[in-house]
Parts: structure tokens; sequence; C-alpha cells
């Protein structure tokens, strides 16, 4: 007898089997909200869910939610619940939470979206052979506490049971339908073929990749397809062994290693649709249990690896080939680079320029300890590379290959050092170098390395500059104490001419033999003030810098320059040798100023340090000028030491030396070869072989000459124009303004001057601006250098406001004119006398301008 209970019971079963038997993928909404309407109909809950295992942790969620609630996301994931694992998947019994406000916090947060109560079914799937597991769960939750206790349990269970194998066909389902996708829109390549060796399958891929239709790759030979395997089979002998061959063998024979290598021969994407090779990545395995497959593979387009392949062989060619370039950059680079074991400080490369640069194989430097620490030519040096490799190694800590050599980050490359390197059958050089570690990323020391640069060029340069520096300074002394001299050598020769003329005036009477005794005095006065004039000249000659417009040359009287290095020189030879002068007539050279004295002076400096005061009295230093109307030469002979054979060829290189630091540097014959060469001449030593001349020590030794030829600038003949004679007197006295610091100078001057001429005498610049604002001059005298406004400045001055007096300016200095006064000079066009000089140069130097200004007149 059927009761109410039994007739509600399988109506609501009818109800969901009919949802089962109208869905095969019941985990779809439209399917699942079938599936809850049915349910609900006799159970009124809140929501319904079906929980699916996914791993260890988690579960997918499939859910519809009854009234206004948020409902979940359908397929989501939720966390495992411990306790009911236990319960449902091990027990395999409900699980009821009466109220989900006291449970655990996944309780709580149902409550919070109104579920109070819930039950958990174990959804079950029989094997066939009378075991069941569960696969699932099914989940009701109740708006109200205890709602879960009174569901029907016992029909909800079966309803769970009932939907076991469809929710198993479900996943199955599913699972195909994702391997489907999987394989449609998978970039690998997938072909199966038969055991005739033509394609039965291909995916989306494989048709992109073959560049065939589907209809025309189905049943295509594979042998058309892919290149014989890596053992010389196709792939049409795979499929014939595969049915022929016992499961294990055929699995051995085609079953390939994963990603080999094969050509793929595809059609173009071209009209023509040519066929074209590309390499590939196959994975073939023998299918075994299949009738219409006998293997299948998964190709994967290695085209654009290949080309990567080929760009990186490209690159690394390039890159052995940029090594190539970059070793033979290195030994070519004109410097000393190497590279120290860290442990041991010892060579562990350097670049082939060291064997050039020293003369040493580079093979035996590398074999020799402590190679470059002898390199040094001075303990100094050696000393000064002890200590950078020393910094260097505590910039990092125990030497380590791990990781690429780097320099430490942040941390300034050590001070350079400089010291001589010898250099094997030749001279030293002075190289500057550099000792700096290598670090890996760790920061440990790895290496040590440096650079040794060759400088001798800068450091003579360095040199020269240095005593460039030094004349120019020198020259600038020079300069101020010819001034210094020349002011009182001016007012002694202007006295001189006063006291001669008072002595030879009226009413003086004096014995002839007293009289003649005066002149006598007087000229050699004269002559002593004048020798005075020509040392301080000589001296600023020699000191002047060479001219900065790029050696401009001048007409240089050799005997002149001769005799002024000979004043310069008498002190030091005169002490050690008798000076012999043999000056012909000679024509004049080109030269920059000052810069044949500085050769001379040289010459005779070295030829008195070669003459030991050991020697006694009688050496000799002989100079000589002589020309063949082309050339002029110049020849200072010693009877000294003399110049040793072996090198004789070397004194003209910088820095060499035989003399100690404090007598010179090495660097005067080179520069004298310097200045002679640059003028278009030559210079040579001769010394008679050391030994063979039989002089001892007390008769002097070998000695040694040194001449310099230079090409003749010419007599330069002067052509005297017919003139009328100058008059050394107007014929009316004139105006005369005396501008003048030296007060003793300037009175002397305003009297000579005035026994002829109205006179006024000013001591400075500003007096004589006040002087000819005032009255007109008919000639202005004015010193060059005065204090506070020079003379340029004031004749600058009246030019700006006062022409007709610029013209009556002659400038009077006691100084060397330079560049910049003789540019000023050149431009105002004015007459200069140079101090000291006689009152009738000035007299008639007066009447000249006086003349020139009257003729300009009319």
């Amino acid at each position: 007898m059927t009761t109410s209970g039994d007739t509600a019971r399988l109506s609501a079963l009818n109800a969901v089997l009919r949802v089962l038997v109208r869905h095969a993928n019941l985990l779809l909404p439209q399917p699942f909200e079938e599936l809850a309407d049915a349910v609900a109909a006799i159970v009124p809950f809140h929501r319904i869910a079906v929980l699916v295992p996914e791993g260890p942790d988690h579960r997918r969620v499939y859910a519809v939610t009854r009234g206004t609630r948020q409902p979940v996301v359908f397929g989501g994931r939720t966390a495992v619940v411990p306790a009911v694992m236990r319960r449902v998947y091990v027990e395999q019994l409900p699980y009821f939470v009466d109220d989900t406000r006291q449970g655990l916090e996944i309780d709580r947060a149902a409550a919070e979206v109104g579920a109070l109560s819930y039950v958990v079914f174990p959804v079950r799937s029989g094997d066939g052979k009378g075991t069941q597991r569960v696969i699932a769960e099914l989940v009701l939750t109740f708006p109200e506490v205890g709602g879960a206790r009174r569901a029907p349990a016992s029909l909800l269970q079966e309803i769970a049971d009932v939907l076991g194998s469809t929710l198993e066909r479900a996943f199955r389902l599913a699972r195909v339908r994702r391997l489907a996708m999987i394989l449609k829109t998978s970039g690998d390549a997938m072909l199966a073929w038969d055991r005739e060796g033509r394609i039965t399958d291909a995916n989306d891929a494989a048709l992109v990749l073959t560049g065939r239709p589907r209809d025309q790759l189905i049943g295509t030979p594979i042998i058309e397809l892919l290149g014989p395997l890596p053992d010389g089979r196709g792939p049409l002998e795979l499929a014939a062994s595969a049915g022929r061959s016992p499961s294990t063998e055929m699995t051995d024979r085609i079953a390939l290693a994963p990603g080999v290598r094969l050509d793929l021969f595809a059609r173009s994407m071209t009209p023509a649709r040519a066929l074209r090779r590309i390499v590939v990545a196959a994975t073939i395995t023998a299918v075994e249990d299949d009738p219409l497959v006998a293997a299948h593979a998964l190709l994967r387009d290695l085209s654009h690896v290949v080309a990567a392949e080929e760009e990186a062989s490209a690159r690394l060619s390039r890159i052995h080939e940029l090594e190539e370039q970059h070793r033979t950059l290195l030994d070519n680079a004109p410097l000393i680079i190497f590279r120290l074991d860290p442990g041991t400080g010892e060579l562990v490369y350097l670049n082939r320029h060291a064997e050039r640069l020293l003369g040493v194989p580079m093979n035996e430097a590398l074999a020799t300890p402590g190679f470059l620490r002898a390199a040094h030519a001075d303990a100094d040096g050696a000393q000064c590379f002890d200590d950078a490799v020393a910094r260097a190694r505590q910039s990092g800590g125990k030497a380590s290959s791990d990781g690429e050599p780097r320099r430490p980050s942040g941390v300034p490359r050590p001070p350079p050092y400089e010291a001589r390197l010898l250099r094997r059958n030749d001279d030293a050089i002075t190289a500057r170098g550099t000792v700096y570690p290598l670090l890996s990323e760790g920061g440990e020391l790895v290496a040590i390395e440096g650079l040794l640069v060759d400088v001798s060029a800068e450091h003579a340069a360095r040199t020269r500059l240095v005593q460039n520096d030094r004349l120019a300074t020198l020259g600038t002394l020079a300069a101020g104490v010819a001034h210094e001299i020349n002011n009182p050598a001016a007012f002694i020769l202007l006295g001189l001419d006063m006291l001669d003329r008072l002595l030879k005036g009226a009413g003086i009477t004096m014995e002839p033999t007293a009289a003649q005794g005066a002149a006598e005095l007087l000229h050699e006065l004269r002559d002593s003030i004048r020798r005075i004039v020509d040392i301080a000249r000589d001296l600023r000659l020699f000191a002047s810098p060479p001219a900065a417009d790029n050696g401009r040359r001048s007409v240089i009287d050799v005997n002149r320059t001769v005799e002024s290095a000979l004043s310069l020189t008498r002190g030091q030879i005169i002490e050690r040798a008798q000076l012999c002068r043999h000056l012909d007539e000679v024509p004049p050279v080109l030269m920059e100023d000052g810069r044949l004295a500085q050769v001379v002076v040289n010459l005779l400096v070295n030829a008195a340090q070669a003459i030991p005061k050991a020697y006694g009295r009688e050496q000799s230093i002989t100079v000589s000028t002589r020309s063949d109307g082309r050339t002029v030469e110049i020849e200072v002979r010693d009877t000294g030491v003399g110049i040793p054979k072996e090198i004789l060829s070397r004194i003209w290189q910088p820095f060499f030396t035989t003399k100690s630091a404090d007598l010179g540097t090495g660097l005067g014959l080179s520069i004298s070869r310097e200045i002679v060469e640059k003028a278009g001449g030559r210079i040579w030593a001769e010394s008679p072989a050391i030994g063979h001349s039989g002089n001892g020590p007390a008769d002097g030794g070998p000695g040694a000459s040194f001449v310099i030829s230079l090409p003749a600038a010419g007599r330069g003949e002067l052509v005297t124009p017919i003139l009328s004679p100058l008059p050394r007197t107007l014929s009316a006295r004139v105006r005369v303004l005396v501008v003048e610091d030296e007060a003793s100078l300037a009175r002397a001057l305003g009297d000579e001057l005035g026994r002829l001429h109205q006179v006024t005498v000013v001591s400075s610049a500003m007096e004589a601006l006040t002087a000819l604002d005032d009255r007109a001059f008919d000639v202005i005298l004015c010193d060059l250098r005065m204090p506070g406004m020079s003379g340029e400045a004031l004749y600058t001055r009246v030019a700006e406001s006062d022409p007709a007096h610029a013209r009556c300016f002659i400038f009077m200095t006691g100084v060397g004119f330079g560049a910049d006064v003789e540019r000023f000079l050149a431009g105002s066009g004015r007459p200069v006398l140079e101090k000291p000089f006689s009152a009738d140069d000035a007299l008639e130097e007066i009447v000249r301008v006086v003349n020139r200004n009257n003729a300009a007149k009319h």
C-alpha cells in the first residue's frame, strides 16, 4: 500500500530525475536552476549547492540562492573544512550545523548572508563492483536556527545518491570538453597517423603550421610532412614497426626524446603554395590500443628559435671578432696594461705594447718573478708600485673566481704615481702608473689591474714649461732691474756730461796732466756705466720667454749675441779656464729674440762645467764665429773631460745627463737643438775618443766642440738717403714738458735741456695733465713706466682730447719694450729714447719732432 509520504517522495525523486535526463551536464547554470526548483518543491531551503573537491585544500562551488541575498559566484572556490571532510568523505554520513552563529569562521560567514543552519550530504557514485565513493557534497542552508534538522534527511540523501552518476558523467564530459578546447587552442601542432602512415587527425595549430586545410591534411602521408628522424628512419617506418612489434619494443623504437628536431615541409601562404622547410621540435609517441592510430606527434615551430640561434651564432662570431679586435687594441694601445694575481702579486697578463716599450719579450716578462717591480728604475718608484698594489689588495676580501670581475662601485680610481721604467738596451722612460682592484659581485678581490703610460714627452714638456716660467719670471725681474739700473745710469751719464762741460768751462784752470787724467776718468766712467747697461740688457734678452705670436723672428747680430752670452757667463768661466774669442765679421741670422743667446749660454755653461777645477788654470774655452756667406757657424770648444763615444749620440735626448741633479736636468742640449732646428739650422758635437789623446787630468782632457750652423739672413747694407743735415739746435727756444718720476734724472734732464729751451718738469702723469691744461708745449718728453698712470695711458688720454699735443710726445724708457709696448709704439708712431741717453740725443730728437710738426702745419 502506498502512503501519501511515499507518493511525495517518489514525486520529488521523479522531478529530480527528469532534470537529470534532460541535461547531460548538471554543472551549468540553467540545469542547476532547474534542479534547485525541483528540490525547492519539497524543501524550503535558503541555498542549495554542490561542492566538488579540487585539490587538497579547496572545493569548487556550484550554488543557487533563494531570496534577495547576494548569491555566490557560480563555479567559485571555497576552503576545505576538515570536520566536514572527515564526516562526509570518510564516514559518508550527513553533517549538520544547527546554529551557524556558534560555529566555525566559515559558519559565521554563512550566517552573515542569512544561512543560520545547514546540512551536508555525501554525493556517492559506485564503481560497478558494489563499492561507493564520495565524489561531491550536496549542501542545503536554511534561514532559521535548526531548520536543517527539520528537513527530510533520508529523501535528500536519496536525491544526493541519484546525483552521483550524473555528476560523475558531467565531470567526465567537462574534462573532455576542456581537453578538446586545449587541443583546439594550443599553439603547438598535434598530428596522429595510422599504421599506413596517413594522417587521421590534426588540431587547428597543425593546419596553420602545415599550411593545409583539414580536408586536404587528413589522409596525407606523414612522410610528405616530416623529414627523417635522427636515426635515419622516417615516420612511415615508425608506423610499420608499430604494427609488427610487441608493445615494449615498439615503444622503445618509436618514442623519441621530447623536443627532437625534425624538418617539416609546409605549404607557403603565397598563391603558388610552394613547399617550405620548417624546423620543428617533435615529441612522437606510439599508440598501442587504438586500431586507427599508430602514433601521434606534438610539433612545436622552432623557426624563431632557429632564427635566434643563427642570430646568436652571428653574435657569438661577432663577439669573437670583437674579442680579437679588443685584444689587438689592447696590444697596440700606447700604454702598458697588466693584471696581477691578487694572492702572489705576480703577472698573469701583459699586453704586447709592453714588449715594444720595455724591450722584453712578453713570455719572458710573464715568467720573471717580480718583473714589473724590477722594471722600476728607482727605489722610490718601486716603493710607489708596492704601495699601489697594497692599496688594491685592501679594497677587497679573499680572492674568488665567482662572479664577473668589476671595479668597486663608488670607489674612486687610486691616484696615479710617476716613476722611471728601465728599457732593455736603451734609456729609461718616465711613466705614470695606476693600479686598481677588480672585485666580484660579492665584493671579493679577484684580480689587480693597472696601467703604465709613457709620459716622457709630457714630462719633458712640463719641465720645459717650468723652465719657460722661470725664464719669464727672470725676464720680469730683469726688466725691473734694468729699469732700476737705467734710470740712475741715465742720471749718471747726464751728470758726467755736465761735469765734463764744467771742467772745460771758462774760468776753470787745470794742470795738463790733471786735465788729461780727469778726461780719461770721465771716459772710463762712461764706459763702465754703458757696460752695466749692456749687462742688464743682455740679461733681459736672454731671460725673455719665447714670443707669444708663434715664434716671430727678427734679425739677430750674431757677434753681438755671442758677446752678450759671454758677459753673462764670464763669472763661471774665468775661475776654470781662459776665454778666447775669434769672432769674424759675419752676416746676421733670423731667429726669435733671445733664443740664440739662450743656446750659446747653454753651450758656454756646459763647457765651463766640463772643466774640473783640479785641471788647473791652463785650460781654455774658445768661442769663434765664421761664415761662408750662406751659413753662419758658431763654435764653442773646451779642453774639458770630453764626451765618451758610447753616449755621444744620446746627449741630445731629453733628461739625459751625466751631471748631478744640482747641475742640470738634462734638457739644456735638447732644448738648444730644438731652438736651432726651428730656426732652420743644425747643431752637432765632436769629441776625440777618450783614452787616445794621452792627456791626463793635470793637462786637461780630450775636450769637446759644439758647432751651431744657421742660414745667413744677408748683411742688410744700410742705404743712407741724401738729406739736408739736421741742425742740432733750433732758431728759437721751444717749450718742453719733462714727465719723469725719478727726481734726480728729471732735475738733470731739466738742467741740460734748459740751456737751450724753456723746460717744465713734473713727476707724474696727473701733474702733466694739469700743466697741459694751463699752457701749450712744443715737445713732451714722457717716461713710459711711472707709478699711477703710465706714459702709455697719459698719451692715450691726451690723444683723445688734444691730438696736436699727442704729436709732441717723445717717450723715454729704461726697460725692454715687450710685445704690448711694441704694439703701442707702432700704433702711436712716436719716437723713443732708451735710457741711458745723452743730452745731445735728447736735443736731436727734440729738433726732429719740432721740425716735423712745423712741416705738417705748412
